[in-house]
């Protein structure tokens, strides 16, 4: 009778669920991050900045969200994902073609044939290339990391904080 709504046992089950899912989110967030650290290093370390001339693409049909409002409800808009091939003379032979991965989703191709892009290429036997930067996985990695802190730190403080708290 003298209890608080605080510390009702629904309740109370409901929040410590709650503190649990932040901290395996945040657990999630920070393995994320660290794997996207030892992705970008892997990267750097195994690739070199080339500048690739785009001799083939390969696209697909593909959707993404459009047209968002305010509540969320977006619009299905048809793109394009695509695989280009290229080469990269000043590192690997002429006749070597080299493959990218496939984009996200785009409204149109990012590049056309014919065009000279940045890229990073590994060992030529490997025959792949990356159009994308290490920078941004290293960005990816920080969000990840800071975001999993941040979770965690959440978490913790009303674990701290809420037994010091009188009703």
């Amino acid at each position: 009778k003298g209890r608080s709504r605080l510390y009702d046992g629904g309740e109370s089950n409901r929040i410590a669920a709650t503190i649990s899912c932040c901290f395996l989110v945040s657990i999630l967030l920070i393995f994320v991050g660290i794997w996207q650290i030892i992705r970008a290093r892997n990267l750097q370390l195994t690739t070199t900045r080339e500048h690739c001339q785009i001799v083939g693409r390969n696209d697909r049909e593909c959707y993404y969200d459009c047209a968002c409002d305010g509540d969320g409800v977006c619009m299905q808009c048809r793109g394009v994902e695509s695989t280009y091939t290229a080469v990269s003379p000043s590192k690997c032979s002429e006749e070597l073609d080299l493959v990218s991965q496939a984009t996200p989703c785009f409204p149109r191709p990012q590049f056309r044939i014919g065009d000279i892009v940045p890229c990073y290429v590994p060992n030529c036997d490997e025959q792949t290339m990356y159009l994308g930067s290490p920078n941004h996985d290293y960005f990816a990695a920080v969000l990840c990391l800071a975001l999993g802190a941040l979770t965690s730190c959440t978490a913790l403080s009303y674990t701290v904080f809420r037994s010091s708290v009188s009703v």
